[in-house]
């Protein structure tokens, strides 16, 4: 079987490729943006750093953010062999593992002939310049843009100056105007610092390479080489440093077992019912790749494995289907098994679709493969994209759009204003919001912000909430929040901003409450 373009583990989408072909696609990139001047991430992620998104006993993420960021990166690379070898057991396996500590060596060694200039970004004291140092000696026509260690802010409330605090690094970064970002933050300081900044960075390539630079200079060491190939590097790290790193790897490859092995199962399970028992619906059409057309809708019906060799003959029309502006429609009547392959293409659909009119749709989702996409954590991300009534859509001509923006209201009452907030406050919402008339709007008065509408907020959105907070308690008056969801409550909890803004259950309640602050 051959290996297909993603593999997705736990809804993370992983692309499948070796080293050589990471970092042509990184050049690639690279060049892609001397065209259209759009900034890149590369996430390289390990256990700890999916144990750090995902939470290991509950649908809601532990960092509802990081895992958005991950899922739009334009690169994310298996730095991990336990990554690898869940690839295997879910029958499609990924070429190799991508570590960030080999990968930045290996752009050193191509940058000269390939004219690419490198900046260094983040780590501890001096250690940016040493590795930048030590990179240069081994690579003399290497060119350093520059070498930068600020603190960033992605938590607490210090975050509220997190674009004043940044925009002096980011004057720095642009006026270098660097090929490839080295960002050496760690997890999720180094996603969530591109992702509220992308906006304004004028670097083509951002790779989030957490401790590398200790890796470079030699102030951390690395296992043998043959405990790296065998996957027991994080045996040879737990004993340099037990006391820190035991929860990391211990724990985190327990969290990880425990998340990914019911997937394992379920996907062996299926495989066994579809594959061995022959288990299909009657007329199931042989899938050939062929388009039909029904009043300009791209219809592609499925048949009833959704897997490797069947992504690898979609992505033949791929873009051709996607191209159109009434969009795609899968017709997945007939599908009783999806794997790791499977899913992956259809996140890479999503990604795709999200910037486009229609995007696509899935039609008839049955309860097998409905199963499949919540045990894999992705059932709620294309949720928004499945129809139950195929010849709903083909009648209408048109797929509906999944444009839902950003949107907030305001009204008032006799005791105070109501900020009323809807869809998701992210960062690319904040760019089109006029925050100083939104503060301006909501001084000098008692406020309540109504989040009951509200799906989702990163760290740029809770930046706004910060500082509509501190304008109201400027002016001595009270801001009070209410219908926090569980993925904002989380978002919250996991900025450590949840102290500061308790959310109480709903509108009522907090008008209530603010009676009872404000009448004598």
């Amino acid at each position: 079987m051959q290996p297909t373009d993603t593999v997705l583990i736990l809804g993370i989408p992983l692309d499948n490729l070796t080293m050589e072909e990471t970092v042509d696609r990184i050049h690639d990139m690279v060049a892609a943006y001397r065209k259209d001047g759009k900034p890149r991430l590369v996430a390289t992620v390990n256990v700890d750093f999916l144990v750090n998104t995902l939470s290991w006993f509950s649908t809601v993420p532990r960092h509802p953010e990081l895992l958005g960021i991950l899922q739009h990166a334009d690169l994310v690379t298996a730095d991990g062999m336990p990554l690898v070898w869940a690839s295997r057991l879910l029958g499609n396996p990924l070429k190799e593992r991508v570590t960030g500590a080999d990968l930045v060596p290996r752009l050193a060694i191509a940058a000269p002939g390939r004219k690419l200039s490198l900046y260094f970004l983040g780590g501890r004291g001096e250690v940016a310049r040493q590795a930048a140092e030590t990179l240069k000696k081994k690579n003399p026509g290497m060119l350093i843009a520059g070498v930068d260690a600020p603190f960033v802010h992605v938590e607490g409330e210090k975050l509220a100056q997190a674009d004043e605090d940044d925009a002096e690094v980011i004057d720095r970064i642009n006026e270098a105007s660097p090929d490839v970002l080295l960002v050496a933050f760690g997890n999720p300081k180094q996603e969530a610092w591109f992702h509220r900044n992308s906006h304004r960075l004028k670097a083509a390539v951002t790779i989030g390479i957490g401790g590398t630079f200790e890796f470079i200079t030699g102030s951390v060491s690395r296992a043998p080489v043959w405990m790296q190939k065998a996957g027991l590097e994080w045996v040879y790290r737990l004993t340099q440093d037990p006391k820190r790193l035991w929860k990391r790897y211990i724990i985190g490859l327990f969290k990880f077992t425990v998340m990914v092995l019911p997937i394992i199962v379920q996907d062996r399970w299926r495989r066994f019912r579809v594959r061995t028992l022959r288990i299909k619906t009657p007329d199931t059409p042989a899938f050939e790749g062929t388009m039909p057309l029904k009043n300009e809708l791209n219809v592609v019906p499925l048949p009833d494995e959704l897997d490797a060799s069947v992504v690898a003959k979609l992505k033949q029309q791929q873009e051709e289907w996607l191209a159109h502006d009434n969009g795609l429609v899968l017709d997945f009547r007939n599908v009783r098994f999806i794997d790791s392959s499977g899913l992956g293409f259809l996140l890479g659909l999503w990604k795709k679709g999200s910037a486009r009119y229609a995007g696509f749709h899935m039609a008839g989702v049955q309860p097998p493969v409905m199963k499949t996409l919540k045990l894999n954590r992705v059932a709620s991300l294309l949720s928004d994209h499945m129809v139950e009534d195929l010849d709903e859509i083909v009648n209408s001509q048109q797929a509906p759009s999944l444009n839902r923006p950003f949107y907030h209201t305001l009204t008032a009452t006799e005791q105070a204003r109501e900020l009323q907030l809807y869809g998701a406050l992210d960062a690319a919402q904040m760019q089109g919001l006029d925050v100083k008339q939104i503060l301006k709007s909501v001084a000098a008065r008692h406020l309540i912000v109504d989040l009951t509408h509200l799906n989702f907020v990163d760290s740029t959105g809770l930046i706004l909430l910060l500082k509509i907070k501190k304008t109201v308690a400027s002016s001595g008056h009270t801001c009070l929040t209410c219908g926090a969801s569980s993925h904002v409550t989380q978002m919250l909890r996991v900025t450590r901003l949840d102290h500061f803004f308790p959310s109480l259950q709903d509108i009522q309640t907090a008008r209530a409450a603010l009676d009872d602050l404000v009448l004598p």
